[in-house]
């Protein structure tokens, strides 16, 4: 793992360009419905990828579903027009109980 710090051929300089970074804001309301945006940036060098996201995402009870599409900066880009679906199922999810009900291990 710590070798790939120093493999690059042109030195620290080239290690630095193959950093990307990517960031992203999400707000929920009541657990139910999600809104999404973010960032992607990769060095010219390496990729040149760049692009916004934006997305919204579904949950009821185990099921979700979540869509992003990507928005690159550039014209004619391979990235253009590209939607991503997810489809979620929680096999761990349990109930939860609702406010003003008495838990049974009383």
């Amino acid at each position: 793992m710590f070798g790939s710090f120093a493999d690059a051929p042109d030195g620290f300089s080239e290690e630095l360009q193959e950093i990307m970074i990517g960031a992203g804001v999400e707000y929920w309301y009541n657990d139910l419905f999600a809104v999404r945006a973010g960032y992607f940036y990769e060095n010219a060098n390496k990729g040149n990828r760049k692009y916004f996201t934006a997305g919204l995402g579904l949950r009821y009870q185990v099921f979700g579903v979540d869509f992003a599409y990507l928005l690159p900066q550039q014209q004619n880009h391979p990235l253009q027009e590209t939607l991503r679906i997810s489809l979620h199922f929680d096999i761990d999810s349990r109930p939860t109980e609702s406010i003003g009900e008495e838990s049974d291990l009383n």
